[in-house]
């Protein structure tokens, strides 16, 4: 790519490099996934890996703005724990784990920080780590997703997609497909929805429930009909994420 700059990326780079890169650094940012079953569609690894290699896209584009740290790895899955061999978190402990890593980076003089998730799961955890941050460690931190949500809009030009979607789904695995084709399988199944359950009908207008995937959401795992998954549609919305947080970057360095 002609626009491409100097990625920081700390899993590739000795601390003097780090050292000198201080000085530019703006904004750490920490990729957040989940070690849990994807269906027939993408391994155990697809949130972790899909925001990690987002992340390094985003590197690309910023440069020395930003610094980006290996992934965790591991997330809120209580609700997949029905799927062997799901790993989950104690709310706490990733709650206890984003503030390390957070207050970590403030040693080295890096104040802002950007959670970027992969993984639905932990939008709980995310809420709660950057009020905490602000009000108690007195560091800005912000969170955003990459995935569905940014694009929908323009995906749904192309291809039609289910209102209620993205684990494992057409849409997901589109994106996977582009940012890590080596976690995608190729005998992909739709979801074996419980259509019927509360999940589902949206019982909760304004508010939540403690899910369990297996009995409120799909037999199989899935969501959507992962075999429409296509690597145009990955790009596509992958670009318009990008776009988006370079936007996002800049406000942040801004506030």
């Amino acid at each position: 790519m002609e626009n491409e700059k100097k990625a920081l990326i700390l899993e590739e780079m000795i601390w003097p490099e780090v050292a000198e890169a201080l000085k530019n650094i703006k904004v750490a940012v920490v990729p957040v996934g989940s070690c849990e079953q994807h269906g027939y569609s993408t391994t155990f690894v697809t949130d972790s890996v899909r925001a990690y290699e987002f992340c390094k896209l985003l590197a690309k584009r910023v440069g020395s703005k930003i610094i980006v740290a290996p992934p965790v790895n591991y997330g809120i899955s209580v609700h997949h724990m029905g799927f062997p061999t799901t790993i989950t978190m104690r709310i706490e402990t990733l709650l206890h784990v984003l503030c390390d890593i957070a207050e970590s980076f403030k040693t080295y003089g890096i104040t802002k920080i950007l959670f970027v998730n992969g993984h639905g799961g932990n939008r709980c955890v995310l809420d709660s780590v950057i009020v905490k941050l602000k009000y108690e460690y007195g560091i800005k931190a912000y969170w955003s997703a990459m995935g569905t949500n940014i694009a929908r809009s323009a995906i749904e030009q192309k291809m039609p997609i289910p209102k209620i979607i993205g684990h494992a789904c057409e849409v997901e695995t589109s994106q996977s497909m582009y940012l890590a084709p080596w976690i995608v399988r190729k005998d992909r199944r739709a979801g074996e929805l419980h259509t019927e359950s509360a999940y589902f009908r949206k019982v909760f207008k304004d508010g939540n429930a403690a899910w369990d995937w297996k009995k409120d959401a799909s037999e199989n795992g899935a969501l959507g009909d992962a075999r429409r998954a296509n690597v145009e549609i990955g790009k596509e919305m992958t670009d318009i994420a990008l776009d988006y947080f370079e936007k996002v970057i800049d406000e942040i360095i801004a506030r």
